[in-house]
């Protein structure tokens, strides 16, 4: 069997940067999921400023568990009838995936069905965007429901789609709301444009520009960039995003599901610029 080559730094491994990782593993336990991965991504520092950096994003990290996600469900299920007051008569959560293939807003919509009172039925939940959009009538509220909102582009285009689709049909009596599991804090812009209600349970801040404090700002965005210089440009069509999707820098994870694409790549792009595979914390299909 062909033995895995680790891309280390120049730099050896010494009994500081061991206390260093075992310190991070014993407090961040999701980092067990892939035990090698911290190893690996450390060993790719040339310098003590991407060590600091890797230190200082971890912690910042929102790695949700589905225990997590049986409390957040009922917190936003008592939102949806005691705060914004709505009720199965009238109100359909839909799941905001559009085409066959499952993605994370599905994952979540069936996270929170068995969350609400008893007056709530199947027929309340939608699981594909498309389906709600052809079946829902007049007089209706609509929840839209997805896992992760990043830039805002990908819900901007399925409230317009929604809105053209029910046009098309002759449904005017409607109101659309919108709810996330978690979102960056910028995406409120876009979501604003959009002129609806909308809640998320974590509003994110960007991992480096927003969190990292403002002495170690500069070295800190230099030291990503040195780190994701080591990673593959591309590969099939898939291009590697600049801190993220429209350089997102997103600090967000859910147990078992895909990784959004906003996420820096070091916690999950899979090849090194001579095209070995890497062992990383998540994984995006």
């Amino acid at each position: 069997m062909e033995e895995k080559t680790l891309k280390r730094s120049e730099n050896h491994i010494n009994r500081d940067d061991y206390k260093r990782l075992f310190e991070l593993h014993k407090v961040y336990k999701w980092l067990e999921n892939e035990p090698e991965a911290l190893f690996e991504l450390w060993c790719m520092c040339d310098s003590e400023e991407q060590k600091k950096l890797i230190e200082m994003l971890i912690p910042n990290f929102l790695h949700l568990t589905s225990t997590d996600l049986l409390k957040i469900g009922k917190e936003i299920s008592n939102h949806i009838e005691n705060n914004w007051n709505l009720t199965a008569n009238n109100t359909f959560l839909v799941a905001t995936c559009d085409d066959e293939k499952p993605d994370g807003s599905q994952a979540f919509i069936q996270s929170l069905k068995n969350k609400f009172s008893s007056s709530w039925k199947e027929y309340n939940f939608y699981n594909s965007l498309l389906d709600g959009a052809h079946k829902i009538e007049n007089n209706s509220i609509i929840i839209l429901v997805d896992d992760f909102i990043g830039t805002g582009d990908t819900i901007t285009k399925k409230v317009t789609y929604l809105k053209n689709k029910m046009s098309e049909r002759k449904i005017e009596n409607y109101s659309i709301k919108v709810i996330s599991l978690a979102a960056m804090e910028f995406s409120k812009e876009a979501l604003d444009k959009l002129v609806i209600e909308y809640f998320s349970y974590y509003w994110l801040k960007k991992g480096i520009s927003e969190l990292v404090p403002p002495q170690y700002k500069t070295v800190s965005l230099q030291s990503m960039e040195e780190l994701e210089d080591k990673l593959l440009k591309k590969y099939g069509k898939r291009r590697l995003p600049k801190f993220g999707y429209k350089e997102s820098e997103t600090l967000f994870a859910l147990e078992s599901q895909n990784i959004p694409n906003n996420v820096f790549p070091i916690f999950w792009w899979p090849y090194l610029n001579d095209k070995s595979e890497r062992t990383t914390f998540f994984k995006r299909i």
